[in-house]
Formats: structure tokens, sequence, C-alpha cells
């Protein structure tokens, strides 16, 4: 999973040492933003997750550019916009708090997860099903959370690419979260029915 999200760290990390590539406050703080997003993930890959099957090379290399390209192209497109007139309203401080909440609602739930192969109670795998914060009320919080933290980063960069990139990683998500929903209902007989895949209560 390093192979993953190192690069797209490293990436966006020396985007501060290129001349002209962060010039403002609104390029500066969603670069910050986007090497945060992915210092946890690099830092979650070490010291949180556990892992219970392994991925292809093939994978991981199609995964990792994929996250390099969004990173570079959020910072590209940022540096594209900035001279052309402000947003009349200005989101950038409200995406960072956004983001703020989306990245640690994602981490909490991370590490909820984490927890779940301490001890038994689950079925021979170790699978159990998750408990505490919102696990109570949808199968993938954590995928809830990313998805606020997504449209967070939208909000601080304000260009149709971020948006575009929130709006697609949305429906990814939302998708993955209707399928992982669907398994525990029926790896699991006392499965909540009030649980909903992604957004509390609704769906």
């Amino acid at each position: 999973m390093l192979v993953c999200y190192v690069p797209a760290l490293v990436a966006v990390l020396a985007s501060f040492g290129v001349p002209g590539a962060v010039d403002g406050a609104r390029a500066q703080l969603l670069s910050a933003a986007l090497a945060v997003h992915f210092l946890k993930r690099v830092l979650e890959v070490l010291f949180v997750h556990r892992y219970s099957g392994s991925m292809p090379l093939a994978t991981a290399l199609l995964i990792s550019s994929s996250y390099l390209f969004i990173g570079v192209a959020m910072i590209y497109v940022q540096h594209l916009s900035y001279n052309l007139p402000e947003p009349a309203v200005n989101l950038l401080y409200p995406g960072l708090l956004v983001f703020a909440v989306g990245i640690t609602g994602n981490f909490y739930h991370h590490y909820l997860l984490s927890r779940l192969r301490d001890g038994g109670g689950g079925d021979d795998k170790g699978y159990k099903i998750p408990r505490g914060g919102l696990f109570e009320l949808v199968a993938c919080p954590h995928y809830l959370f990313e998805i606020i933290g997504f449209f967070g980063l939208a909000m601080m960069s304000q260009t149709v690419y971020a948006l575009t990139v929130a709006f697609g990683s949305a429906v990814y998500l939302a998708c993955r979260s209707s399928a992982t929903r669907r398994w525990y209902a029926s790896k699991f007989e006392e499965f909540p029915a009030r649980v909903k895949a992604l957004v509390p209560y609704v769906w």
C-alpha cells in the first residue's frame, strides 16, 4: 500500500520547491492539505491498518498512478488559475474546515476498523461487524468522511477539476459502500437493518 501513496506524497511535497507552483494562499493551503491527506494515508499504512491479504503489484501501480495524477493535476490546475479573478464567494477557509472534519473522521473510523481483529467475536477469518462512531448508523463512515474531505479540497480550490475529483470519488465510494453493506448483511444474520450504506438514515 505504500506504493499507492508515497509517490503522490513526494510529488505534492516537491511542489513547494518548484518556483511558482504554489503561488498565493489558496495554492499553498491546497497543497498543504493534499500533503496532509497523503501523509495520513502513509502513516495509516505503517501504524493503523491491518491487512488480510495482498495486492498485485500491477494494481498497486495503477492506484499509485491515479493518486499521483490527481495530486499533481490539482496543484497544476490551481497554478493555472492563479491570475484569474477570485471567486465572488471565497470558500477557502470554510473548505479548510470541511477538509479537517473529513480527514479527522476518516482517521477515527479507520482506527475503529483496525481494532476489529483484536480478540475474538467474529467469524473464522476474524471478520466482525464494526461498532462505535458512525458505524452504528452506516456501514462505511470512513468513506463518508473521505468524501467530505474531498469536497473540502474542492471548496479550497474552487476549480472545476477539484469539484470533478470530489464528485467522482463520491460516486466510486458510494458504490463501494453499497457493496460493503450487502456483504455485511449476507455475512452476518444479526447485521442491523437500520445501518445504511453511506448516509445516516438516508442511504
